[in-house]
């Protein structure tokens, strides 16, 4: 359900994601022999426009400050821990990167990253909290501040729904029963359409699912002590889900093997009703089904499906962070330039590149007429605003984090990379294995992954 101008594929496992970490320290950027500085910044949004947008700032910084040198390189997201790994092998990592959430709680705990207090400082109270807040570690410091963001949303067509009159729409639905009663019966009332398809391809999507809709069923990754809880009534709850959902039909058959944009396309193409999905989606709509009318044939609900063990759902809450190493001698120059790129209207134009994806991390940016007056905005703006709804609910959680207290573990990377939950789905929802005989596997392995890593 991810959409950044990459696709999700697999990333590296957990062992090397702990040896990234051991091996960061001691890497850093250079300073030419001319005094010279020099930045590179990594970043996971390939859309063209954003990529000139960010060399618009990089030249106006450059103009107001020649003896900096700043180098922008878009990095595919399944690509990204790849060339990590390259850099610390050469010792050549970049000044700036982006990083999932989950991933600053490990640097930090290696003692790694550089305060950005000035630059959260810069945006003031304009910083929307929920952002901020995530970032603010147990020193009182900020280490990470965020690009922009966006949360997963259920995004339907209404035509097809509109075939099947006695289903409702995704915005009726409160359970997980429900669901599977509304999508087995669009997918009986459109030839060749399925109520619902996941992106099953990627380690990272099926993740998505797992913890998604286990926090939506009253479950936990990791309890009140940080220790991994994988075998429990919760999670046998969703697998059984998974498995109703594949027999009703109501599950598109395909969904293992759909990448993130093969469910986008599925959606234009009216192959499924039903998708989750964050905001990029809207070009590949506009792209393969311009006669699809936003907002008519085209909807997003504001809430998903609760498990028979849940009180309310959780969704997605995308909001990469950009982080800064330590051990770079231009740290400094590095979060001078970030405070730059968040001034107003240099921010604008990042945001304004892909503005149903890059949602502003600044609350006045909503306000501001010069954003209000995009296209895309004017077009898509019920999805910003459900966005927003669901970012103010409460209810968007960072990946892997079943509950706010999640993210304060520095082993959060560890299972997403050793992709045990991908399997654990995959043997039971692909190969049949007995659920209780899969938990328990996935459940030892994650004890043996994790285990040397708690505090206790």
């Amino acid at each position: 359900m991810r959409a950044k101008g990459r696709y999700p594929v697999r990333i590296a496992t957990a062992a090397a994601a702990t040896s990234l970490a051991a091996a960061l320290v001691g890497c850093g950027g250079d300073t030419t022999d001319d005094g010279r500085v020099e930045i590179t910044v990594w970043h996971t949004e390939s859309t063209p426009t954003t990529v000139e947008a960010l060399d618009e700032i990089i030249a106006d910084y450059e103009a107001a400050h020649p003896d900096v040198t700043i180098t922008q390189e878009s990095v595919g997201w399944g690509d990204l821990q790849v060339k990590f790994q390259a850099a610390l092998a050469a010792g050549d990592l970049p000044e700036i990167t982006q990083v999932e959430p989950m991933f600053v709680r490990t640097l930090y705990a290696q003692d790694l990253l550089v305060p950005l207090d000035e630059v959260v400082d810069s945006l003031g109270d304009d910083y929307l909290p929920q952002l901020r807040e995530m970032f603010e570690l147990p020193d009182g410091h900020d280490y990470g501040v965020v690009h922009a963001w966006g949360t997963d949303s259920v995004v339907y067509r209404a035509d097809l729904y509109a075939k099947a009159p006695g289903a409702g729409t995704p915005e009726d639905l409160e359970t997980w029963d429900d669901s599977i009663e509304q999508w087995e019966a669009v997918s009986e009332a459109n030839d060749g359409a399925h109520g619902l398809m996941l992106a099953g391809d990627a380690a990272h999507n099926v993740n998505e699912e797992v913890y998604l809709w286990l926090g939506s069923n009253g479950g936990r990754l990791f309890d009140r002590n940080g220790h991994v809880t994988i075998d429990t009534p919760q999670m046998r709850e969703v697998l059984e889900y998974w498995v109703e959902l594949r027999d009703s039909g109501a599950l598109s058959p395909a969904w293992s093997s759909q990448t993130y944009a093969d469910s986008l396309s599925a959606l234009a193409r009216g192959e499924a009703a039903t998708i989750f999905s964050f905001g990029r989606a809207t070009y590949t709509f506009e792209d393969q089904a311009p006669d699809l009318v936003p907002g008519k044939d085209i909807k997003v609900a504001p809430n998903r499906p609760v498990g028979p063990s849940g009180d309310e759902w959780i969704t997605q809450l995308d909001a990469e962070p950009w982080v800064v190493f330590k051990d770079s001698p231009d740290a400094e120059a590095a979060a001078d330039f970030l405070s730059f790129f968040f001034e107003r209207q240099n921010y604008r134009r990042w945001i304004g590149s892909v503005p149903t994806q890059l949602l502003p991390v600044r609350a006045s940016t909503f306000d501001d007429p010069e954003y209000q007056a995009l296209p895309e905005v004017r077009t898509w703006g019920f999805w910003i605003d459900m966005q927003r709804q669901m970012l103010e609910s409460g209810r968007a959680y960072p990946l892997m984090v079943t509950q706010p207290s999640d993210l304060e573990l520095p082993y959060l990377s560890d299972l997403y990379g050793s992709e045990i939950l991908v399997d654990m789905v995959s043997e039971v929802v692909e190969n049949d294995k007995d659920i209780d005989e899969a938990m328990a596997d996935a459940q030892a392995r994650a004890d043996e992954l994790l285990s040397p890593l708690y505090d206790d």
